[in-house]
């Protein structure tokens, strides 16, 4: 025997004082996005899944930027949700495939969303809708 065996271990979890967790860096960098945003104008996106996040980082990062008032939900293929965070023009969105299985997960820094804004198409063809209906319900 070699002695290894008398070493006394103990597993300690990095993650008990959040020491690192990726989360400060996160929020620093979309601080440095948010910035942009307001001096520029300019959009960002940070794409959570390219990210070597540790368990439970995505909890933290949703603790430390809050709840907003605006919860979408798109239904395409698959459903796209749209989280606005606690902090003014930062948005969560998460889509799923069709079997509901989260594919693509990102931060948003941006006035509004792209995905939520009507599109000149849909528009038209809303005008028309609603003419339409207009026509039908007028004696």
């Amino acid at each position: 025997m070699s002695g290894l065996d008398q070493i006394g271990v103990q597993v300690v979890s990095a993650l008990d004082d959040g020491a690192c967790s990726y989360v400060p860096a996160l929020l620093r960098e979309i601080e440095a996005l948010l910035a942009d945003l307001v001096a520029n104008g300019r959009n960002g996106r940070i794409d959570l899944r390219s990210l070597p996040l540790l368990p439970g980082d995505d909890a933290r990062l949703a603790a430390a930027l809050g709840d907003g008032e605006v919860d979408a939900v798109i239904q395409a293929t698959g459903g796209t949700r749209v989280r606005e965070t606690g902090v003014a023009g930062v948005w969560w969105m998460t889509h799923a495939n069709a079997e509901d299985k989260t594919v693509a997960e990102f931060i948003e820094v941006t006035l509004a969303p792209e995905i939520l804004k009507t599109h000149a198409e849909d528009a038209r063809t809303g005008l028309a809708r609603l003419r339409e209906r207009l026509t039908e319900t007028d004696p």
